[in-house]
Formats: structure tokens, C-alpha cells, sequence
């Protein structure tokens, strides 16, 4: 999306004024929006190109707050790539729900709803090709994930937030090697609870894998607009079974190092590949 160009959602959304100038206080907004953009680009060329999608798309954004990158998805797919989509935005904030799919409405963006549930209990698509998770905190991005393996998606884009359940559970593991080999880490809180968040999303991406999905963690957006900038992007493949089992020996050895028994692996094990 290009500044100085009147985009009818940014203007409504307060990112731009009615000429199309980009304000300086939603600068750093429109900047995570166009990456964010550039994720959903590359993302559905590799769904076409696996001829995983056709010229439609079933799409849920988990945990949507305010709604910016939802309005910029179904804008980008529906105005720009002229695909057949529908899209629902998830949040427990009623008051939110109800001004979003308030300005859905003055946008005409007639396929886009937003509904008011959490996560659990999401069951309006049966089969979704592309979930979103942005910002989700603690164990609801773990739950976005199995929601989206429930419904059989063939996308999984997350970024994660405020990863405390492994560190909580590091510090009360007898066997973990945050008190033996990396004691160095271990020994500083701060130093222990990054080297946690980041063992959460590695933990991620390698469960993702066992459930038969290509995955890649990168950089969502410059760490000095947010230090919560880590994407784990999740395409459905066909791994053989030697890779299955060789990342199945892989999660063991990482699950034993960590000496802890996360929340994900009871969530998702039922959906490893054998």
C-alpha cells in the first residue's frame, strides 16, 4: 500500500487523512501493515503453487483486536487480488466486535465479519485455508495453532506474545539444562525468560513440522517498532517418513534438554505425523 494514495479502509481505520497522507503517529502502524501484507503475498503464492488453493480463501484472524492487518487482508485479497474470500475476526472485547463489523459495513466489505468467542470454541469454518494470530498471549497463540489444525488449515501464520509458561515451568524442573549445561542463562531472570520465549517458538515451528507443515520463523517487523516481532509461518506439505522421524528424535532430545512438559505437546500430539 502506498502512501499519498487514498486507501478508503486506512482513511476509516484514522492511518491516513481523506488525501491520503499517512499521519506520523500510524506511521509504524502502516509500516507493520505492509509487511504484514508482504507475508499474506508470499504466503499465498506458495498455496497456489502447491495447488493447495484455488480463486477462493476461508480466512480467521484469532484474537483480531482493533483490526488493522484484518481490514488490510480482506482489502489486499479482495480489491487488489481479486479472489473469492471470507474472512471472520475472533475477539473476547464485545466493544470492538461491534465497531469493527461496524466499519466492515460503511467499507461494504460484505464478506468480512467479526464475532465476539474465544478461540476453543470457534467452529463457523469447517475447512479454513489461512489462520492468523497476532500478539497472542501466553498459550492463546498454542491454541490458535490446534484450532487451526482442527480445521484443517493450510496456513498457519503467528506472532506470538508474552511467553511465560516455559520459563515458569523451567523454574521448577529438577532435570532442566537452564541449571546444568547453560546455568549461564539460567542463572539471570532476564537472560532465562528471553532464551524461554524463543525456546517457546522454536517449540512451535518444530511441533508444526511433525503435523506436516513446512515451517520458517523470521522477522516480523524491525525490532524498534516492537521486540515482539517473530513470525512463524506454517505451509502444509507432505514430509516423508524418514524426516517425520527424524524430527520426531529431534522434538524428544529438545523436549528432555528443556526438562519440561509444555502445554503445546498435550495440545497437538494427537496431530503428529506417524
Amino acid at each position: 500500500l502506498q502512501d499519498n494514495t487514498p486507501t478508503p479502509f486506512l482513511i476509516r481505520l484514522g492511518v491516513m487523512s481523506e488525501a491520503g497522507k499517512v499521519s506520523k503517529e500510524k506511521f509504524n502502524k502502516f509500516r507493520q501493515i505492509n509487511r504484514y501484507l508482504e507475508f499474506i503475498e508470499d504466503t499465498l503464492k506458495e498455496l497456489q503453487e502447491k495447488k493447495l488453493i484455488g480463486n477462493s480463501m476461508k480466512i480467521i484472524d484469532f484474537g483480531c483486536g482493533k483490526s488493522y492487518l484484518t481490514f488490510a487482508l480482506y482489502h489486499y485479497l479482495k480489491n487488489i487480488k481479486n479472489l473469492n474470500i471470507d474472512v471472520i475476526g475472533l475477539d473476547l472485547k464485545e466493544d470492538v466486535i461491534n465497531h469493527c463489523n461496524i466499519i466492515a459495513k460503511d467499507l461494504n466489505f460484505n464478506n468480512l465479519q467479526f464475532l465476539k468467542g474465544d478461540i476453543k470454541d470457534f467452529n463457523i469454518f469447517k475447512d479454513v485455508d489461512l489462520i492468523f494470530s497476532l500478539h497472542a498471549c501466553n498459550n492463546a497463540t498454542d491454541y490458535s495453532i490446534l484450532k487451526g489444525l482442527e480445521l484443517g488449515a493450510k496456513a498457519i501464520l503467528a506472532v506470538p506474545c508474552c511467553q511465560s509458561e516455559i520459563n515458569q515451568k523451567i523454574d521448577k524442573s529438577p532435570t532442566t539444562e537452564l541449571k546444568g549445561v547453560l546455568s549461564p542463562f539460567g542463572n539471570h531472570g532476564i537472560l532465562q525468560e528471553r532464551f524461554s520465549s524463543l525456546a517457546t517458538d522454536a517449540l512451535r515451528a518444530l511441533s508444526l513440522e511433525l503435523c506436516g507443515y513446512n515451517t520458517k520463523v523470521m522477522e516480523f517487523i524491525d525490532m524498534e517498532h516492537t521486540p515482539k516481532n517473530i513470525l512463524i509461518k506454517a505451509i502444509l506439505g507432505s514430509p516423508s517418513e524418514e524426516k517425520l522421524e527424524e524430527k520426531r528424535k529431534e522434538y524428544d532430545r529438545y523436549l528432555q534438554f528443556l526438562g519440561v512438559n509444555p502445554l503445546l505437546d498435550s495440545l497437538l500430539k494427537n496431530y503428529f505425523k506417524k
